[in-house]
């Protein structure tokens, strides 16, 4: 604890002295008030736009400090800067996703009244800073003690950061082209060009027409589809940049949302409820704030305490977000000049990659010096030089990062549909948009600047590079998936198609297809005719015990069950059929309640790989798991099927292209597979099924953000008995015809505050056994509730700058 004092006296001197009167004159001296209510959930009130957001910053900084500096760190690639040797690889990585001259550039051409949120911000962080340095032994993070570094101080650079690392980088920038390409070298190999290419196509097609939509046809019409066929895969990547991909991480989880209209309300006049599916982190993933004045009025949560608020109302209108999965990034090879490879040809002429050098810091090590291209396209994700090719990827939302941001937070000042539809064409990324009013309007849009590509460029493969197959534009928003007021009176997503007519996402691990996980909202919301808010919300624990893949595949048992007369096969059918879907412990044993779960966990592997491995081959490895958890893999972030089970399943109906049963039926191979199944499991458990346990899958909190980067100590957040495939928060919001209520749960609390003496804020863990029981409390947004709430106050003094 020494060392770190003695860091902070060094820079307390570096912060200079006191500004004098002459000095003092000219800066604009405000109030902010700060209430937090009984979970610690800041309601920051102020007049201008400036001091708003330096009170959140405050706030923030109060309850998250670490987190930020870590999260700050991860986003720009300085982590062994304190942490060491061993997060270089990361750093290095970390660096080549973004570029700082075009995040600036886009700061400075900033309207002063934007520039003001992220410099407010800023300010309020290292204000809360300012007052640590005044008392250390109160108020400094622990963590930062113990790992002997001082919090590092902001500007408004680092707060974007911190929305483009987790945000754009992380939802938009999912792309799988280079594993593509060696899946489909590794089919060819297997099978031969013809039969190889046919397989891909429907592992991984460009199209789905079978597959559940978020809005029906009837309330969207895509533009006639015109399927181009790919003139070629690869444009000639060498092994080493095939082999050494690291693109595409999959992900289980990602959201869900369901938004009830007027005609389905009981009670209330529209009901949204929201659950982003980020992973589960300690502290929370997501932070709960309010903002009243300087022209917004807003309460809900956001992740990593964004400058705005992703899931929230205002006095008229409330919205949420899922990841809508489309196809917004490109990658192309760059073919580099013999004589010199830091030149590529583009349009019949040699030109110059861009450079930069970094000067990545480690802590007690030898500083690395990085060197960082950029084409035409974008950042430069592969180089090879000795082969002369390099990739680069193009995004269709680099230089609108900040343009995103502030569309995404001042669609929260709408009042009306209207105006809350003009600001989705601003955001760039692929989001799934939601709305609904206190008049009973429900609305849906597809949000992204999605590309228009040239014919014969197959998005799921990486295109030449020399302006050949530039994109032609982007896409009008008006041929977005839109509807306000569908017909069915209500909208759900789970990540699934938005619309009939949208291209897949390029990515083998995640595929759209007539298995799909929303089907689970879908049935409960079409057969129920009315919905109260409590029943609403209780459709939330039904999804999250509920079996995903159990729909569709206990059918087709049950058909190839009907086809063999054996006694045990049919005694096994009728014991599955007799399932109620569900996963629970209601008897708290620390077992699953239904022996069926354990069986439909190893049926969907060995399904799995009757249908698809001998005809993938060394391409299986990407296909083979279920999308189900295992004791040493839960799910980082829900439960989904599997890419390799949804086109098992397609298999198994007749719909794929290639015949991938090889001449036998689909009954012949499920009564094998059930065979199969129960002699394994029999082994393990016993011969009785009816009495098969199988241990829970607890759901765990990590000390990592999703970065892998520590946040917090080891071992030390809670870890629940058993996993829910559910948000990482959870929010509805209800609309009646005069007030807007909203309610919300988001483990593990508020605060990630740990005191220099160990002691742990009461609102870091304090929302952990309402989440586990599927409760909620409210998110109060109207002055005389927040006051009547406040368990605590606080006014702040704030010094602005006259050059704001």
């Amino acid at each position: 604890m020494n060392r770190i004092f003695l860091l902070m006296g060094s820079a307390i001197l570096l912060q200079g002295c006191p500004s004098t009167q002459s000095e003092q004159q000219e800066n604009r001296i405000s109030q902010v008030e700060i209430l937090r209510d009984e979970y610690g959930t800041p309601h920051i009130y102020a007049d201008e736009v400036y001091d708003l957001f330096y009170g959140y910053g405050y706030a923030v900084a109060q309850d998250r400090l670490f987190q930020m500096e870590m999260a700050k760190r991860s986003t720009q690639g300085s982590v062994a800067e304190v942490l060491g040797a061993e997060y270089l690889d990361f750093d290095i990585n970390a660096r080549t996703l973004y570029s700082p001259a075009s995040i600036i550039a886009q700061l400075e051409k900033l309207e002063q009244k934007d520039r003001e949120i992220f410099e407010g911000y800023a300010s309020g962080i290292n204000a809360w800073i300012a007052k640590i340095n005044q008392q250390p032994k109160r108020y400094m993070p622990k963590q930062f003690i113990d790992l002997e570094f001082l919090p590092s101080q902001w500007d408004s650079y680092d707060v974007v950061m911190i929305f483009v690392g987790t945000m754009a980088n992380r939802f938009g920038d999912f792309n799988s082209e280079i594993d593509n390409t060696k899946i489909l070298q590794q089919l060819i190999k297997q099978v031969g060009e013809a039969k190889g290419k046919a397989i891909f196509d429907d592992i991984n097609p460009r199209f789905t027409f079978n597959t559940s939509t978020s809005i029906s046809q009837n309330d969207w019409q895509a533009s006639p589809i015109v399927i181009k066929k790919y003139t070629e895969f690869a444009s000639r990547l060498p092994a080493s940049i095939v082999e050494s991909s690291a693109e595409s991480k999959p992900i289980s989880g990602f959201s869900n949302c369901y938004v009830i209209g007027k005609d389905k309300t009981e009670g209330a006049n529209a009901i949204l409820v929201n659950g982003p599916q980020f992973g589960w982190f300690d502290p929370a993933y997501t932070y709960s704030v309010g903002l009243h004045g300087a022209g917004f009025n807003i309460v809900g949560n956001t992740p990593f305490a964004y400058p705005v608020i992703l899931f929230g109302h205002n006095a008229d209108i409330g919205w949420g977000a899922t990841w809508g999965a489309g196809d917004i990034v490109d990658l192309y090879t760059l073919e580099l000049d013999k004589k010199d490879p830091s030149m590529y040809q583009y349009k019949g002429e040699l030109r110059s990659l861009e450079k930069r050098v970094e000067n990545i810091k480690v802590k007690d090590g030898e500083s690395y010096k990085q060197v960082i291209y950029r084409s035409v396209h974008g950042q430069v994700v592969a180089y090879d030089k000795e082969n002369l090719v390099a990739v680069s990827k193009k995004r269709s939302w680099d230089g609108s990062e900040i343009k995103s941001l502030l569309s995404w937070l001042y669609q929260g000042t709408a009042t009306t549909y209207n105006e809350w539809i003009d600001y989705a064409d601003d955001q760039a990324l692929n989001i799934n948009w939601y709305y609904a009013d206190r008049k009973g309007n429900i609305a849906y849009t597809y949000t992204g600047h999605y590309p228009m590509r040239q014919a014969g460029h197959d998005n799921r493969f990486p295109a030449k590079g020399d302006g050949s197959m530039d994109w032609l534009g982007i896409q009008d928003f008006s041929q977005n998936p839109t509807a306000l007021n569908p017909e069915a009176d209500f909208i759900a997503n789970w990540n699934n198609k938005p619309a009939h007519g949208v291209l897949n996402p390029d990515l083998f691990w995640y595929s759209w297809s007539g298995a799909d996980r929303v089907d689970i909202l879908n049935d409960t919301l079409t057969k129920k005719t009315k919905f109260t808010p409590q029943e609403a919300w209780d459709l939330i624990e039904k999804s999250a015990y509920g079996d995903v893949v159990a729909k569709f595949l206990l059918p087709l048992i049950d058909e190839a069950a009907k086809q063999n007369r054996t006694a045990p096969i049919q005694q096994l059918n009728n014991w599955l059929q007799s399932w109620e879907r569900r996963a629970t412990d209601i008897n708290d044993d620390g077992y699953y309640d239904q022996a069926q779960y354990l069986f439909m966990h190893q049926f969907a592997v060995n399904i799995i790989e009757a249908v698809l491995s001998d005809d993938l081959g060394d391409s299986f490895v990407f296909f083979k798991e279920s999308g189900y958890p295992t004791a040493a893999k839960p799910t980082s972030a829900g439960m989904n099927l599997s890419s390799g089970l949804k086109v098992s399943y397609e298999a198994l109906r007749g719909k794929t292209q290639v015949d991938l049963l090889n001449g036998e039926t689909s009954n012949v191979i499920i009564q094998r597979t059930l065979n199969e199944t129960l002699a394994e499991l029999t082994q393990e458990y016993g011969e009785d099924y009816t009495q098969w346990q199988l241990a829970l899958y607890p759901r765990a909190f990590a000390h990592t953000n999703f970065m892998g980067i520590p946040q917090n100590y080891v071992d030390t957040g809670p870890l629940l008995p058993i996993e829910q495939n559910r948000g990482t928060e959870n929010n509805m919001t209800v609309f009646y015809s005069e007030r807007i209520e909203a309610f919300e749960v988001a483990p593990p609390g508020q605060s990630g505050f740990i005191a220099p003496d160990g002691t742990k804020s009461p609102h870091m863990y304090d929302q952990v056994d309402l989440y586990q029981s599927f409760g909620k409390k409210r998110m109060w947004f109207y002055p005389e509730d927040v006051e009547r709430q406040a368990q605590s106050s606080e006014s702040l003094k704030v010094v602005k700058p006259v050059q704001f």
